[in-house]
């Protein structure tokens, strides 16, 4: 069991861990450092020296594959058998085929290869392939716009890339506006193998990842070459929330750095299994897996696609993967439990009156217990069990990453599946390692301590108002120092020095998120520099913190709250949940089988929003300026694709308002005209 006991501060004013962590963990570090287990290969071969024959990695085998039309949508269904799973022995000869594969196809060290496939095997693989022979690994988010893509190639000047059957004809398209990429190295669908490569370019070689395994040396083969601690492993594009997306080069150093604080912080070990489904595109989903070898924890591959019974690929009479793998630990971010809260509210619901009823009162009382307390068993026996098999029924670890998590959030999660959460905080420019919650930290609203090697400092942001000398707790600036800090961003210079800088032997990043640390040495990060707006009457308002509140009612599918510098009050542009606003519909006199375009168009369903957003917001805690004065209902969803949201599925606030500027500008007139009428 972890003792928590927070961060400690140190005389310079900086914080570190205190005591708290994993025994086992602190030992593991210290026998990678012994056998110089410094790099993700060298890890990955430790683990299969120890762990040998042990169950290492699975995947569910594809049976069937069908093409239906539901609601004028082209949509696929899968219907998918039990998990066959490698060793940890196999996956290291396929890893050491693989990287011998690309060496015969002429590239080693200092080549760099870019990854576009969804989170799988064959994904990390294939990348410690490449890793192993000190090549560096460009990751990109299989959801991101074509454009974003390409120009992340060309701006890497990649020669191969590899991706999946899935995903071969967008890269076909891809391709021509690449130059310099001359191979695509495709991991096959268990079903149709490669697939089509009809549209493929002449100018480029299409080769099968089964291929490369077999390949046999060419005049161009590289001698081989293992990679030092310091060298490029990753150069990972960030999801561009504020700006476009930037290549982020990360060493093999700053990886351990996060993969070690990973094992110190989870109490996991021979007999837990991990359910992979986050993108292995950044760091965080490598990083974790990794760790998880190291501690002999078995991962079982899935997608947000095939997760459960209701996930949008399942088959009907097909089980979603996390009922068939069973995990006892898996990682999320912050939307993904809130869909999770809804769709099981909402399943209830459909039940009937009474039974909401009693679910939603359990529901209160359980998240005012103790997990292990007696009332919250029993609770458990008569109603939570059947939730917890949504996710398996064994799920006691959830790691929580990506943005900040509303406490109600946290203790809904926690009371309905009866798993520990512990919610970290990090940046791609850190390796995804800066704080994370020790193992039994029943509090919500933060974020743990500094992580292990971490060092965690404040600096004065005067013009919102956030001090270091602000009582009860100081306040300001996260700027984070220690071997997790990358070099900075692929060929841009200007922009790496605005942000990294180097003090006391140490590489330090600012990341312009606002912080708070309590007598504990715990970090709440409580705003973002970019998110700060000033109203007219002087009152700041965080657009970021109010959307991370309303969100949390099931009425909102997505939100970004906005407001003009100067305006007199927020407004939003909301995209509502289909059902919700369908019965808020059927109150106002629509019909049942009215559309959510059609509802999204009636000014007294907007204000209907409003009053709901309100007293929400007002429970949740938002002051009277926080709450929207106004909402715009749009029914088309936010994708990645779209451009309003990240890979990350966080809200691309730019891009959004630009998107809807005129219904913004109606909004605010609406609004001045509403004024103009009160005496």
């Amino acid at each position: 069991m972890g003792v928590e006991q927070g961060g400690v501060r140190r005389e310079d004013g900086s914080w570190v861990k205190g005591e708290g962590g994993h025994k086992h963990g602190f030992e593991l570090l210290e026998e990678l450092k012994s056998k110089d287990a410094l790099t993700v290969p060298a890890i990955l071969e430790y683990a299969a020296a120890k762990h040998g024959t042990a169950p290492c990695m699975g995947t569910r085998q594809l049976l069937e594959r069908q093409k239906i039309q539901e609601n004028d949508k082209k949509l696929e269904k899968l219907r998918l058998g039990e998990y066959s799973y490698l060793s940890y022995k196999e996956v290291l000869d396929m890893t050491d085929k693989f990287s011998v594969g690309m060496r015969n196809l002429g590239l080693g060290s200092g080549d760099r290869v870019a990854m576009f496939a969804e989170t799988r095997a064959e994904w990390f693989m294939a990348a410690v392939g490449c890793l192993r022979n000190n090549s560096s690994v460009v990751t990109l988010y299989t959801n991101l716009p074509n454009e974003s893509i390409a120009e992340s190639l060309k701006e890497t000047e990649v020669h191969t890339a590899i991706t999946t059957h899935d995903l071969l004809p967008r890269f076909f398209k891809i391709a021509p506006q690449c130059s310099h990429l001359k191979r695509i190295i495709v991991i096959e669908d268990q079903l149709e193998g490669v697939g089509s490569t009809l549209e493929a370019p002449a100018s480029i070689q299409v080769v099968a990842f089964k291929d490369v395994l077999t390949m046999e040396a060419s005049e161009d083969a590289k001698p081989h070459e293992a990679p030092k601690p310091d060298d490029v492993a990753i150069i990972m594009y960030t999801s561009g929330s504020t700006s476009l997306p930037k290549g982020v080069e990360l060493s093999h150093r700053n990886i351990f750095s996060a993969i070690t604080a990973y094992c110190i912080q989870a109490d996991l070990g021979l007999g837990d299994t991990y359910i992979a489904y986050l993108p292995l595109a950044h760091v965080m989903e490598l990083a974790t897996e990794t760790a998880l070898m190291a501690m002999n924890v078995t991962i079982a591959y899935s997608s947000p696609f095939t997760l459960t019974n209701n996930s949008a690929k399942v088959m009907k009479g097909t089980l979603g993967d996390a009922r068939v793998a069973q995990p006892t630990c898996m990682s999320a971010v912050p939307i993904i439990l809130e869909r999770i809260i809804k769709g099981v509210t909402q399943v209830i619901e459909n039940q009937g009156y009474i039974k909401a009823r009693i679910f939603k009162e359990a529901l209160k009382f359980k998240q005012r217990q103790d997990n292990l307390s007696f009332a919250g068993k029993v609770l458990d026996i008569l109603i939570f069990n059947r939730v917890k098999e949504e996710l398996g029924g064994q799920l006691r670890m959830l790691v929580v990453g990506g943005a900040p998590v509303s406490p109600e959030t946290h203790n809904k999660i926690r009371a309905m599946f009866g798993c520990t959460v512990q919610v970290g905080y990090g940046a791609t420019e850190t390796s995804a390692c800066i704080c994370s919650m020790d193992t039994h930290d029943a509090r919500t609203g933060h974020c743990g301590p500094p992580n292990h090697g971490v060092v965690l400092t404040l600096e004065d942001w005067a013009d919102g108002g956030y001090l270091t000398t602000d009582k009860p707790n100081p306040r300001g600036q996260i700027v984070v120092g220690g071997p997790m800090v990358s070099r900075g961003y692929f060929r841009s210079p200007e922009k790496t020095n605005e942000v990294f800088f180097e003090r006391d032997n140490m590489r330090w990043f600012r990341t312009g998120d606002i912080g708070e640390v309590d007598e504990t040495g715990v970090l709440r990060v409580i705003d973002r520099k970019v998110d700060l707006i000033k109203l007219s009457n002087g009152e700041y308002v965080s657009l970021g913190s109010i959307e991370s509140k309303l969100k949390t009612h099931c009425l909102v599918d997505s939100i970004c709250v906005c407001a003009n510098p100067g305006a007199k009050n927020v407004v939003a542009i909301m995209v509502p949940h289909p059902d919700h606003i369908k019965k808020i519909g059927t109150k106002l006199g629509h019909l049942e089988d009215a559309t959510t375009a059609a509802l999204c168009q009636d000014p007294a369903v907007a204000d209907a929003f409003v009053e709901e957003l309100k007293a929400h917001g007002k429970k949740q805690g938002l002051g009277r300026w926080d709450l929207p004065a106004a909402v715009f209902l749009t029914p088309e969803p936010w994708t990645p694709e779209s451009g309003l949201v990240t890979a990350a599925l966080k809200v691309k606030r730019t891009p959004i308002k630009t998107h809807f500027k005129e219904d913004l500008e109606r909004l605010y007139r609406r609004l001045e005209e509403q004024d103009a009428l009160t005496p």
